[in-house]
């Protein structure tokens, strides 16, 4: 079945993939909210808590590729295109702050700011994709 959306037919394909493009944004605004949360824990309650909040990112690191991927076939517009692929790059950032934080000294501190930059980025993509789900 082919719906109308703004007087144009939508393909089944770019409505699935528009919806798990909106699913997988909240699914990474969720795991942005849960990293900064498990971060607070580590620091505030329980040291313990670092270890799930060093491993956790491994699992969700492509979301932003694979929602790059459905923004794609999605047919969204170029702007959540370049979110998705500044979000990836972002979670590639913060590895890396935290692989060399030994060697590249104070810009270790951008890992919070880069956390920040992060949680505006995923909502932002949570805003623009419930424009384009049907």
């Amino acid at each position: 079945m082919i719906e109308m959306n703004k007087g144009t037919a939508v393909r089944p394909l770019v409505k699935l993939a528009r919806i798990i493009f909106v699913v997988l944004a909240w699914l990474f605004l969720a795991f942005i909210a849960s990293q900064i949360f498990i971060a607070g824990l580590g620091l505030f309650v329980d040291s313990d808590n670092w270890e799930l909040h060093k491993s956790l990112p491994q699992n969700f690191s492509f979301v932003p590729l694979v929602m790059l991927a459905a923004a794609f076939l999605g047919k969204l517009p170029v702007h959540i295109r370049w979110i998705c692929l500044g979000l990836f790059l972002m979670v590639v950032a913060q590895f890396l702050t935290v692989i060399f934080s030994s060697d590249i000294g104070m810009l270790s501190a951008l890992h919070p700011v880069i956390a920040m930059l992060l949680f505006w980025g995923s909502l932002t993509t949570v805003k623009h994709g419930h424009k384009w789900r049907k």
